[in-house]
Protein backbone atom coordinates (compact mmCIF):
# COMPACT_ATOMS: atom_id res chain seq x y z
CA UNK A 1 0.00 0.00 0.00
CA UNK A 2 1.32 3.40 -0.94
CA UNK A 3 0.02 6.87 -0.52
CA UNK A 4 1.87 9.33 -1.17
CA UNK A 5 -0.32 12.41 0.11
CA UNK A 6 -0.04 15.04 -3.23
CA UNK A 7 -3.37 13.34 -4.54
CA UNK A 8 -5.92 15.75 -5.33
CA UNK A 9 -9.08 13.69 -5.53
CA UNK A 10 -12.02 15.26 -7.83
CA UNK A 11 -15.76 14.26 -7.62
CA UNK A 12 -18.89 16.13 -8.86
CA UNK A 13 -19.24 18.90 -6.45
CA UNK A 14 -15.94 18.94 -4.36
CA UNK A 15 -12.15 18.77 -4.80
CA UNK A 16 -9.86 17.30 -1.73
CA UNK A 17 -7.04 18.82 -1.97
CA UNK A 18 -3.87 18.12 0.11
CA UNK A 19 -3.99 20.21 3.05
CA UNK A 20 -1.68 23.41 2.59
CA UNK A 21 -0.59 26.25 5.07
CA UNK A 22 -2.35 28.74 2.98
CA UNK A 23 -5.60 27.02 3.65
CA UNK A 24 -4.87 27.86 6.91
CA UNK A 25 -7.55 31.04 7.45
CA UNK A 26 -10.27 29.86 5.28
CA UNK A 27 -10.57 26.52 7.22
CA UNK A 28 -10.43 29.03 10.69
CA UNK A 29 -13.54 30.51 8.82
CA UNK A 30 -15.19 26.86 7.67
CA UNK A 31 -14.81 25.47 11.19
CA UNK A 32 -15.76 28.14 13.54
CA UNK A 33 -19.02 27.00 14.57
CA UNK A 34 -19.88 25.65 17.74
CA UNK A 35 -22.37 22.26 16.85
CA UNK A 36 -18.92 21.05 14.41
CA UNK A 37 -17.53 20.25 17.54
CA UNK A 38 -20.30 18.90 19.71
CA UNK A 39 -19.90 14.90 19.35
CA UNK A 40 -16.27 15.24 19.48
CA UNK A 41 -14.00 15.17 22.14
CA UNK A 42 -12.46 18.14 21.23
CA UNK A 43 -12.83 22.06 22.96
CA UNK A 44 -13.25 23.83 19.96
CA UNK A 45 -14.19 27.67 21.18
CA UNK A 46 -11.36 30.08 19.68
CA UNK A 47 -9.30 30.29 16.64
CA UNK A 48 -6.31 29.52 19.13
CA UNK A 49 -8.18 25.74 19.19
CA UNK A 50 -8.69 26.12 15.56
CA UNK A 51 -5.06 26.96 14.89
CA UNK A 52 -4.10 23.66 17.17
CA UNK A 53 -6.39 21.70 15.19
CA UNK A 54 -4.74 22.59 11.76
CA UNK A 55 -1.68 22.67 12.91
CA UNK A 56 -1.48 19.06 14.26
CA UNK A 57 -2.78 17.91 10.69
CA UNK A 58 0.24 19.47 9.31
CA UNK A 59 2.39 17.98 11.66
CA UNK A 60 1.34 14.40 10.93
CA UNK A 61 1.57 14.94 7.21
CA UNK A 62 5.05 16.13 7.86
CA UNK A 63 5.33 12.87 9.58
CA UNK A 64 3.34 10.46 7.18
CA UNK A 65 0.84 9.08 9.44
CA UNK A 66 -1.89 11.60 8.35
CA UNK A 67 -2.94 12.58 5.03
CA UNK A 68 -5.30 15.83 5.74
CA UNK A 69 -7.48 17.10 3.02
CA UNK A 70 -9.28 20.24 2.78
CA UNK A 71 -12.88 20.13 1.14
CA UNK A 72 -13.27 22.80 -1.50
CA UNK A 73 -16.66 23.12 -2.89
CA UNK A 74 -15.81 22.75 -6.95
CA UNK A 75 -17.49 25.29 -8.80
CA UNK A 76 -16.59 28.21 -6.59
CA UNK A 77 -13.23 26.99 -5.34
CA UNK A 78 -14.37 27.97 -2.03
CA UNK A 79 -13.70 26.07 1.17
CA UNK A 80 -15.75 24.39 3.20
CA UNK A 81 -14.13 21.80 5.36
CA UNK A 82 -11.58 19.00 6.01
CA UNK A 83 -11.14 15.40 6.17
CA UNK A 84 -8.84 13.14 6.21
CA UNK A 85 -6.70 10.13 6.03
CA UNK A 86 -5.41 9.31 9.32
CA UNK A 87 -3.76 5.88 10.91
CA UNK A 88 -2.14 4.76 8.03
CA UNK A 89 -0.44 1.16 8.66
CA UNK A 90 1.53 0.47 4.80
CA UNK A 91 2.65 -2.96 6.12
CA UNK A 92 -1.03 -4.45 6.96
CA UNK A 93 -2.70 -2.10 4.29
CA UNK A 94 -4.79 -0.44 6.85
CA UNK A 95 -6.13 3.15 6.72
CA UNK A 96 -8.73 5.21 9.22
CA UNK A 97 -10.54 7.58 7.15
CA UNK A 98 -12.40 10.48 9.73
CA UNK A 99 -11.43 13.35 10.84
CA UNK A 100 -14.26 15.17 8.61
CA UNK A 101 -14.96 18.74 9.51
CA UNK A 102 -17.64 20.23 7.68
CA UNK A 103 -18.87 23.91 7.73
CA UNK A 104 -22.95 23.58 8.98
CA UNK A 105 -24.29 25.13 5.76
CA UNK A 106 -23.62 21.80 4.01
CA UNK A 107 -24.44 19.40 6.10
CA UNK A 108 -26.98 17.27 4.58
CA UNK A 109 -26.03 17.96 1.36
CA UNK A 110 -24.08 15.53 -0.86
CA UNK A 111 -20.52 16.53 0.21
CA UNK A 112 -20.25 13.91 2.92
CA UNK A 113 -21.38 11.45 0.76
CA UNK A 114 -19.14 12.07 -1.99
CA UNK A 115 -16.09 12.82 0.70
CA UNK A 116 -16.48 8.92 1.62
CA UNK A 117 -16.82 7.92 -1.90
CA UNK A 118 -14.02 9.76 -2.98
CA UNK A 119 -11.78 8.54 -0.32
CA UNK A 120 -12.98 4.94 -0.33
CA UNK A 121 -11.97 4.93 -4.07
CA UNK A 122 -8.63 5.95 -3.51
CA UNK A 123 -7.40 3.90 -0.43
CA UNK A 124 -9.00 0.72 -1.96
CA UNK A 125 -8.77 0.68 -6.15
CA UNK A 126 -5.27 3.10 -5.83
CA UNK A 127 -3.59 2.73 -2.81
CA UNK A 128 -4.66 -1.10 -2.55
CA UNK A 129 -5.73 -0.68 1.43
CA UNK A 130 -7.47 -4.23 2.48
CA UNK A 131 -9.59 -2.25 5.01
CA UNK A 132 -10.68 0.96 6.08
CA UNK A 133 -11.86 1.35 9.29
CA UNK A 134 -14.20 4.67 10.80
CA UNK A 135 -14.21 5.89 14.57
CA UNK A 136 -16.90 7.60 15.69
CA UNK A 137 -18.34 8.69 19.28
CA UNK A 138 -20.73 6.86 20.84
CA UNK A 139 -22.77 9.70 21.18
CA UNK A 140 -23.18 10.65 17.53
CA UNK A 141 -25.98 8.63 16.25
CA UNK A 142 -26.11 10.47 13.13
CA UNK A 143 -22.73 9.20 11.74
CA UNK A 144 -23.12 5.60 13.25
CA UNK A 145 -26.08 5.43 10.82
CA UNK A 146 -25.13 6.92 8.22
CA UNK A 147 -21.77 4.58 8.19
CA UNK A 148 -23.93 1.40 8.45
CA UNK A 149 -26.34 2.88 5.53
CA UNK A 150 -22.92 2.63 3.16
CA UNK A 151 -22.49 -0.79 4.58
CA UNK A 152 -19.76 -0.20 6.77
CA UNK A 153 -19.68 -2.53 9.34
CA UNK A 154 -19.92 -2.06 13.05
CA UNK A 155 -16.83 -4.14 14.75
CA UNK A 156 -17.22 -3.14 18.71
CA UNK A 157 -16.93 -0.22 21.00
CA UNK A 158 -13.87 0.85 22.92
CA UNK A 159 -15.64 2.27 26.23
CA UNK A 160 -15.10 5.10 27.68
CA UNK A 161 -11.91 5.92 24.98
CA UNK A 162 -11.75 9.69 25.18
CA UNK A 163 -11.92 12.14 27.88
CA UNK A 164 -13.86 15.46 26.61
CA UNK A 165 -12.27 19.10 28.20
CA UNK A 166 -15.24 19.14 30.24
CA UNK A 167 -14.51 15.85 31.73
CA UNK A 168 -17.70 13.82 30.39
CA UNK A 169 -16.60 10.80 28.77
CA UNK A 170 -17.09 9.16 25.47
CA UNK A 171 -16.90 5.86 24.04
CA UNK A 172 -16.19 4.74 20.37
CA UNK A 173 -17.52 3.02 17.86
CA UNK A 174 -15.57 1.23 15.41
CA UNK A 175 -16.37 0.22 11.97
CA UNK A 176 -14.62 -1.09 9.03
CA UNK A 177 -14.99 -1.74 5.46
CA UNK A 178 -12.98 -4.34 3.31
CA UNK A 179 -11.88 -4.67 -0.08
CA UNK A 180 -13.77 -7.42 -0.56
CA UNK A 181 -16.55 -5.50 0.44
CA UNK A 182 -15.71 -2.53 -1.66
CA UNK A 183 -17.80 -3.10 -5.26
CA UNK A 184 -21.23 -3.08 -3.02
CA UNK A 185 -20.09 -0.04 -0.79
CA UNK A 186 -19.61 1.58 -3.82
CA UNK A 187 -23.00 0.79 -5.36
CA UNK A 188 -24.89 2.09 -2.67
CA UNK A 189 -22.35 4.75 -2.22
CA UNK A 190 -23.01 5.97 -6.20
CA UNK A 191 -26.81 4.99 -5.08
CA UNK A 192 -26.94 7.91 -2.49
CA UNK A 193 -25.04 10.73 -4.62
CA UNK A 194 -27.33 9.88 -7.20
CA UNK A 195 -30.54 10.73 -4.91
CA UNK A 196 -28.72 13.99 -3.43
Amino acid sequence: MQMSGSEILTGTSIVLAPMEESHRDELRKALHHPEIWEYTWRKISSEIDLDEIISLAMEQKRQGTHIPFTILEKESGKVIGTTRLGDIDVTNRNVEIGWTWLTPAYWRTRVNTECKYLLLQYCFEQAEAIRVQFSVSGHNERSQKALERIGAKKEGVFRKHRIKSDGSVHDNVFYSILDTEWSEVREKLKHLLERK
